[in-house]
């Protein structure tokens, strides 16, 4: 179990690479939001190409969350995980165990719970952007610890308030916002809280457990982009040409 902070300190200006890096962000976020005040007054619906938009600014947004709060700069400056893990029979195991909760929850649940209402399946687009959105999101669920962690000592504490602010979060963003604007409509209805009960919530109990547990902030990451590239490819997000409105 840890007993020390995972995630390195609060963003600062050094005049380094990470800082033209959180810069470089900045900018893209703003030519972004440009791009989307103009394309959506001309298009009207739902629209592939706006929905890469509004995804890039998602993305934009939490890779500088992940800067700010030193998500970032922990996962870019240390090992994946450390040489007494690799010697613990209990990491193994539940590194294991969460594997399998990932393969359930998205590759069995996710994929019986969703529709592609005919979309072609653009491999490199879907496998892109499935990247995008797991990293982005991944590193976003990292801030939040990253965010708790500095208030509290307690690593119970951390790991509670961390799963009520993103499993909070994901629900409202995910029904509110992104399953509107950004993912096309992919849902059986039927299947919706199998998808949060069954997938969702699973994933992030065993995940933020093991994060809690070994500290493994890169292979926390890796089980999130997982999670989320099985998504867009049983979703068939499309690609960036328009193919009609679904």
């Amino acid at each position: 179990m840890q007993t020390q902070n995972i995630f390195n300190p609060f963003w600062t200006f050094t005049n380094s690479a990470i800082d033209y890096f959180l810069f470089a962000l900045f900018a893209i976020l703003l030519i972004l939001n440009f791009a989307l005040q103009k394309q959506k007054n001309e298009i009207k619906g739902y629209s592939p190409r706006l929905a890469w938009i509004r995804g890039g600014i998602y993305f934009a947004s939490c890779f500088i969350l992940s800067v700010l709060t030193g998500v970032f700069q922990t996962l870019i400056s240390k090992p994946i995980t450390s040489q007494e893990n690799l010697s613990n029979v209990y990491w193994w195991i539940f590194t294991f165990v969460c594997a399998i909760v990932i393969y359930i929850a998205y590759f069995i649940i996710w994929r019986r719970g969703t529709l592609t209402h005919g979309r072609e399946l653009h491999k490199p687009s879907v496998l892109l952007f499935g990247l995008l959105w797991g990293l982005s999101e991944g590193q976003l669920m990292l801030s939040v610890w990253a965010i708790v962690e500095k208030f509290s000592p307690n690593i119970f504490v951390i790991g509670i308030i961390s799963f009520l602010i993103i499993s909070t979060f994901k629900g409202l963003w995910q029904s509110q916002y992104w399953d509107i604007h950004v993912s096309p409509e992919h849902n059986i209805p039927e299947w919706n809280l199998k998808k949060v009960l069954l997938g969702h919530i699973p994933n992030l109990i065993f995940t933020l457990t093991y994060l809690a547990m070994f500290g493994n902030a890169l292979i926390f990451l890796l089980f999130q982009t997982t999670g989320l590239m099985i998504c867009t490819y049983y979703m068939h997000f499309p690609k960036y040409k328009n193919q009609g409105n679904k």
